[in-house]
């Protein structure tokens, strides 16, 4: 457009044609343009102007071509050093006896811009989900696949589970480790010497310690006299039998033994610990002290403070106890702290309850074994198993689930997920697998999580050597069928910056994947095709010119008049 108007009123200026903002070829148009000004107008694709089209333009017109990039620094030296080397060629015409504009001949060529590789997309792990935390709350409100009824002054019932307050308290680990299988045993606390002493005993706190009580501040709180022991007790006649003293071992309970009660949630029989609770414990401290050995955490706005403590005292839940502390010293802060040491320690012991296979109400039948697990947990972590476990399918009334074409490691896995919420992958562990597991049970953290684990192998047998192009192909395609989106986005990225290599060694695997992918790897692929083109073109010019270098220079003479020095290579 100006070439005409340049040559009208400057005609023996020469002239650059150049190519700017060479970064555009690879960068994301649509960041781009987001960072633009809002009345900017957008960027397309087709406005991008591929390197031939310039050097034809410049052909047309007879002037050279160059390419720059402000934003990669590249090409801004070859402008400045060609514009002088111009004026100088275009002044030799006319001062063609100075012997120094002879070394001056063409302009120099600009080698192609390589754009630097991708970074690999990072693997974001979303944060826990809120219902981690709420769901074992809501399964305290809504006792489903209880196994375990306290009763609390012989008419309230509170229904709960078995390994929630096991992996809480070693207390209710060892009442509930108790062995009461014949349904007609019943463990009972001894009879009282005396009616006296019997009324005496219905409170928590002796009168040996209620007078410490009174003496103690509202702040320090009594540690439990309970010695853990369990005495042997005989009787004759009609009640000859060996029983358990419950009142020697703790005083918060009275009674254990097995029965069969409905279900509240669900209307169906169910077999179930029954616990009778002391007659001093109500219901309000109680309910509290089993929140938190659901949840781990104490509502600081709970007004029977001093209860709580006590109960937590005699059940030896020191967690508990240091957080009642706290909130009577105005330092509840601190039990944010007893919280995450909560949930290790609870971690930890359920972790060992399903090694151990301990309180475990489940079967799943798997194509290389079974696994033992716990509804409770499954049902408080995923819905998927809250729905198998509480809806109207076979396998709510059943202890027996089939898993068909699933691994016992990759459900070992799974399951671990659902109780600690982390991935702790075993040596014969198929990520594919697992995640194909979880996209399928709706656990979208563990798909991460799996995703996370798949790209570190990866990349960790690429570091040794390993040839890990057929594997990253096999991956691909199965992530993305599986929803896992980064994990494919990684193989992709991987694929498109080893093209060359990829495609030399799995051709056939290659051309077997789906268009889209196809065209993917054509518009990312590394180095691009515009770049390659560059260079072939690049290095055709090159050579040509280093021929015509030879030839101008056998066609000088060697004679020399004695006063001339010898000249410089024409450049």
């Amino acid at each position: 457009m100006w070439y005409l108007e340049i040559k009208h009123f400057c005609p023996r200026t020469p002239v650059i044609l150049v190519g700017c903002q060479l970064d555009l070829r690879y960068a994301d148009l649509e960041a781009v343009n987001r960072a633009r000004r809002p009345l900017a107008r957008p960027i397309k694709p087709s406005d991008i102007l591929p390197p031939e089209s310039g050097r034809e333009v410049a052909k047309e017109l007879g002037i050279p071509y160059y390419e720059t990039s402000v934003f990669d620094q590249f090409g801004i030296k070859d402008i400045f050093d060609n514009a002088i080397r111009a004026a100088l060629i275009s002044r030799r015409h006319l001062q063609f006896w100075k012997s120094h504009l002879r070394r001056v001949q063409k302009p120099l060529l600009q080698a192609p811009f390589l754009p630097p590789k991708a970074p690999p997309p990072l693997i974001k792990i979303p944060e826990c989900p809120p219902n981690n935390r709420d769901g074992p709350r809501q399964l305290l409100e809504s006792p489903l696949c209880a196994d375990v009824m306290f009763i609390l002054q012989d008419h309230i019932h509170i229904f709960a589970h078995k390994i929630y307050l096991s992996t809480s308290s070693s207390k209710f680990y060892d009442l509930f480790q108790m062995d009461i299988s014949d349904e007609s045993q019943c463990l009972v606390v001894t009879e009282r010497q005396g009616r006296d002493h019997l009324m005496r005993t219905l409170s928590l706190d002796t009168e040996e310690d209620a007078d410490v009580l009174h003496t103690l501040s509202p702040c320090s709180l009594r540690a439990s006299k309970s010695d853990g022991t369990l005495k042997m007790m005989s009787f004759s006649g009609k009640h000859r039998r060996t029983k358990l003293s419950l009142a020697s071992w703790s005083k918060a309970f009275y009674s254990i033994h097995k029965e069969t009660v409905t279900n509240p949630v669900t209307a169906t029989p169910a077999s179930m610990t029954v616990v009778k609770m002391d007659y001093s414990i109500q219901l309000g401290p109680f309910s509290a002290v089993l929140r938190f050995l659901y949840t781990g955490e104490l509502d600081e706005r709970e007004k029977d403070l001093m209860k709580i403590a006590q109960i937590a005292e005699i059940l030896e839940i020191f967690d508990l106890r240091m957080m009642v502390e706290n909130i009577m010293n105005k330092e509840a802060f601190m039990n944010q702290e007893i919280t995450k040491a909560f949930y290790v320690r609870k971690a930890n012991r359920i972790k060992e309850c399903l090694a151990k296979d301990t309180f475990t109400d489940v079967i799943f039948r798997l194509d290389d074994g079974t696994i033992n697990a716990h509804k409770p947990l499954l049902i408080s972590s995923c819905d998927w198993m809250a729905a198998l476990f509480g809806g109207s399918f076979l396998e709510s009334a059943n202890n027996e689930v089939s898993f068909p074409n699933t691994s016992r490691a990759c459900l070992q896995a799974v399951l671990e997920y659902l109780y600690t919420n982390q991935l702790c992958p075993m040596a014969d562990l198929d990520p594919l697998e697992l995640i194909a597991l979880a996209n399928r049970l709706c656990l979208p953290r563990l798909v991460a999580l799996t995703e996370q684990y798949a790209v570190s192998e990866l990349v960790k047998a690429s570091k040794e050597g390993q040839d890990t192009d057929g594997e990253v192909l096999t991956y691909l395609e199965l992530a993305q069928f599986h929803n896992a989106n980064q994990l494919a986005a990684w193989c992709l990225h991987h694929i498109c910056t080893h093209y060359n290599s990829v495609c030399a060694n799995y051709r056939k695997e290659i051309k077997s994947k789906s268009a889209e992918n196809q065209e993917y790897f054509e518009k990312h692929r590394w180095p691009p095709v515009w770049y390659l083109k560059e260079e072939d073109h690049y290095q055709r010019v090159r050579k040509e010119r280093e021929k015509e270098d030879v030839v101008h220079s056998k066609h000088h003479s060697r004679r020399r008049w004695c006063f001339w020095s010898t000249s410089a290579v024409v450049v």
